[in-house]
């Protein structure tokens, strides 16, 4: 069995070091299908994009929150006057 490429980059079922390999010996032998041919910055600036939106919106509505909790205390400081 020829290695074409690193045991490292072959596709594993659970994204981890200890998950089962997908299929090794295809893997080693070259066919992409059971290969991961994406680099590690590719991987987590892809995962950044798909939650930046989630993690906007979350701030958006903190923030809305926020502004109504200070119009609702300042009119609260106004009735007490």
């Amino acid at each position: 069995l020829e290695q074409t490429i690193p045991e490292a980059c072959c596709q594993r079922e659970l994204q981890s070091r200890e998950g089962m390999f997908v299929d090794r010996e295809a893997c080693l032998l070259g066919i992409e299908r059971f290969q991961n041919r994406q680099g590690c910055y590719t991987v987590i600036l892809n995962s950044f994009e798909t939650y930046v939106y989630l993690a906007g919106a979350l701030a958006i509505g903190v923030l809305a929150i926020e502004l109504f909790a200070m119009i609702f205390a300042m009119c609260l400081f106004r009735g007490i006057q």
